[in-house]
């Protein structure tokens, strides 16, 4: 009974309107302590720009006609009515990215008696989408900055203006921890901004979100795989050049890099920076570029034969003499005479054998047939001369004599070919493992929060220590500017 009496005191017996701003002055402007109380970061959509929270909003503002004396009305100090009776400050969120701007939930409205002075206390949930510019330079060791800005929709400065409440940031006592985000800061600041446009000066509270990505989900899923992919390339130059899956092994990896590459590019926005993921890929594909290339270059070396290509020697001295010592490769079971320039073991001799090689049958069938028709019947010089068989014999012996040293010279020749290119084979393993450990060094550390950890509870209390408005209403300087630019 006592608090029907006293609804009815407040709203029919003073006649309140709920429309008209509680000031005694038309020139007054209404204080309204304002605060952000978060409750949980649901997401950030980098592709979209987009931060989803949920949030609540702490108002808190002085109506002069809703006073009354509680010892008339049963002791009553606090009583709740429905949002609709009392006037509220229209907050709405500028920065909304789904076109909500005012909070989807209208809770009760608290009015409290507290030594005689009216306050009225309204604490309405909501979960708002608000647009971030999203830097994804460092994806996915980066730290974002996102703001939600919130203002009166229709009254200006002089008729309604911010003041803190409690904090001069966001309040996260009922914080409910993110996966995938944590918080490093979330500063505030009221700005009394001007319109460009129409000069009307409008009082704004901004709330700064500065948060930084867990990259346990990004490292186990992209960074990894990422880095066990570019060592696997290097293991192309580990295959022997006979071996016919080089380039279908270099092949595959390179695929599987471009299936990252377009899982990245779903991801993110389109920017005018390069993430740093995309910087390891590009780099992982460009080395995997020219392993293909290498791989060719190498097994085109290693099927060339005296036929076809001959070895110069610069070749010759530098990537079968000097090269080997220095990546620790000897040769087993390979004559040094075939190394010298000098010996008659040549490819210029080999070059001729060759030539000589392909008229040999022709030219012992002419010899066998003059010899056979111009024997002599009788010896001046007193040996017996052989018979045609003997003779045929011996041609035929040193005919297979001549094919088996060129045989020789001819697979010693091909074998250096072949040492060649397992020459190349490891001078390139040592130079891309180098270039690939420089390289995925080099990258990773460009970014800055990569090696650190954070405590999310400990940050979070000092976060609440630094930001809490003393009991004497004092708050940290430079917290409100004036004349900022909207």
């Amino acid at each position: 009974d006592d608090e029907v009496k006293l609804i009815k005191y407040l709203f029919d017996d003073k006649n309140y309107n709920p429309l008209i701003r509680p000031v005694r002055n038309i020139n007054e402007s209404i204080e309204v302590q304002f605060n952000l109380a978060l409750s949980q970061l649901i997401s950030v959509d980098e592709k979209n720009q987009i931060m989803k929270t949920n949030v609540w909003l702490q108002m808190y503002w002085y109506d002069y006609q809703l006073t009354w004396n509680p010892e008339q009305y049963g002791g009553i100090k606090t009583i709740r009515i429905n949002h609709s009776k009392a006037w509220r400050p229209d907050i709405v969120l500028f920065n909304n990215a789904d076109g909500k701007y005012e909070v989807t939930y209208e809770s009760n409205v608290v009015l409290m008696q507290p030594d005689g002075a009216a306050n009225i206390y309204q604490v309405p949930p909501a979960i708002y989408k608000s647009s971030c510019d999203i830097n994804v330079e460092y994806f996915p060791f980066d730290e974002q900055e996102c703001e939600m800005k919130f203002g009166s929709w229709t009254f200006e400065a002089d008729q309604l203006n911010f003041t803190y409440y409690k904090f001069y940031g966001l309040d996260m006592t009922d914080y409910l921890k993110s996966g995938t985000w944590d918080i490093v800061d979330c500063p505030a600041r009221i700005v009394i901004c001007t319109d460009p446009e129409t000069k009307r000066r409008i009082s704004m509270y901004i709330a700064k979100f500065i948060i930084r990505r867990k990259t346990l989900f990004y490292t186990v899923n992209l960074i990894i795989p990422c880095m066990l992919i570019s060592f696997v390339s290097i293991c192309v130059f580990m295959l022997p050049a006979d071996a016919g899956e080089k380039i279908t092994l270099i092949i595959s990896i390179l695929l599987a890099l471009v299936v990252f590459l377009l899982l990245i590019s779903k991801l993110l926005p389109p920017s005018k920076t390069i993430p740093l993921i995309a910087k390891y890929l590009l780099f992982t594909f460009i080395m995997n570029i020219i392993a293909i290339g290498s791989t060719v270059f190498i097994i085109n070396r290693n099927y060339r034969t005296p036929r076809t290509h001959r070895m110069p020697e610069w070749v010759r001295i530098v990537f079968l003499k000097y090269l080997p010592k220095f990546l620790f490769m000897t040769r087993p079971n390979h004559d040094e005479r075939w190394k010298s320039p000098l010996k008659v073991h040549s490819e210029e001799n080999l070059d001729h054998d060759i030539k000589r090689h392909a008229n040999h049958d022709m030219s012992n069938t002419r010899s066998r047939n003059c010899r056979l028709h111009n024997v002599p019947e009788a010896t001046e010089v007193g040996y017996t001369p052989m018979s045609p068989e003997l003779i045929e014999a011996t041609e035929a012996i040193g005919f297979i004599t001549e094919h088996l040293k060129w045989e020789d010279r001819y697979g010693s020749v091909t074998d250096d070919w072949k040492y060649m290119a397992s020459v190349v084979d490891r001078m390139l393993l040592y130079i891309f493992l180098i270039v690939t450990v420089c390289g995925t060094i080099g990258i990773l550390v460009q970014a800055p929060y990569i090696l650190e950890n954070i405590d999310q509870d400990e940050l979070i209390g000092k976060i609440m220590d630094k930001y809490k408005v003393s009991q004497e209403g004092n708050i940290a300087p430079d917290t409100i500017y004036q004349n900022a630019p909207c």
